[in-house]
């Protein structure tokens, strides 16, 4: 039988904060640099306004958390002054530059040895909601995974039962021999088993079940990455 083991990225394989932050602090000096005033006036706090605004227009785009940043930056250099032609230019190569920080990862201790122990028995893949490229140089873990299934490329986000069919159909395998791994009590445990998939639950920080309804759908709960070849074989029984 073929297995599929795919993976959460975000607070999975790293803890996305502080990337997030560094970012954000890059982006403020990225800005400042070529427009005195602007991180003054557009703050974090004052983006997440933008956001609203932007999501309130756009309510598809939810799930897209790129098109979602690039569509602040334009509005909010069009409201600093911008031409709107400058204004989207600029939003493309601000978005360009916080791609490249949004790759520079601090990995979980184990991450690189358990993946490289897994790869040799099971195809392995990724399926996130977030904008971490797998495949970077930054992050460095491309040579494991046979692909990655992207909300933001896809269309489709976790929890939707679609994103993980798109994965099992990739691979080639049925979903009942696809093992999801993710932090998300939602997006990545609920998700996977109400598709038909396994998952594995990381709770890495011994985090409470929600209640016996969520907690019946994991089928198995982690607390740390060095778990998961024993608990994958469990699974298979």
């Amino acid at each position: 039988m073929s297995i599929l083991i795919t993976f959460d990225l975000d607070n999975t394989l790293w803890d996305v904060a502080p990337v997030i932050m560094r970012a954000e602090y890059a982006m403020e000096s990225w800005f400042e640099e070529r427009f005195p005033g602007f991180s003054l006036q557009y703050s974090l706090l004052a983006r997440e306004e933008l956001k609203g605004q932007v999501l309130s227009k756009n309510p598809e785009m939810a799930f897209n958390l790129t098109a979602i940043r690039l569509a602040v930056y334009k509005l909010a250099l069009k409201q600093f002054g911008l031409p709107s032609e400058e204004a989207e230019s600029v939003a493309g190569a601000a978005l360009a530059h916080f791609c490249e920080w949004r790759q520079k990862v601090d990995l979980y201790p184990h991450v690189v040895d358990v993946l490289e122990a897994l790869s040799q028995d099971y195809a392995l893949a990724v399926i996130t909601n977030g904008n971490a490229d797998v495949f970077h140089p930054y992050v460095g873990l491309g040579q494991y995974f046979d692909f990655a299934v992207r909300a933001d490329q896809v269309g489709v986000a976790k929890p939707a039962v679609d994103v993980f069919s798109m994965a099992a159909k990739k691979a080639g395998v049925d979903l009942s021999e696809l093992i999801h791994v993710g932090d998300h009590p939602m997006d990545d445990v609920f998700g996977a088993s109400n598709a038909g998939a396994k998952s594995i639950w990381f709770n890495r920080h011994g985090a409470q079940r929600w209640g016996d309804d969520w907690g019946a759908c994991s089928h198995a709960e982690i607390h740390s990455l060095l778990e998961l070849p024993t608990v994958i074989r469990s699974l298979m029984l």
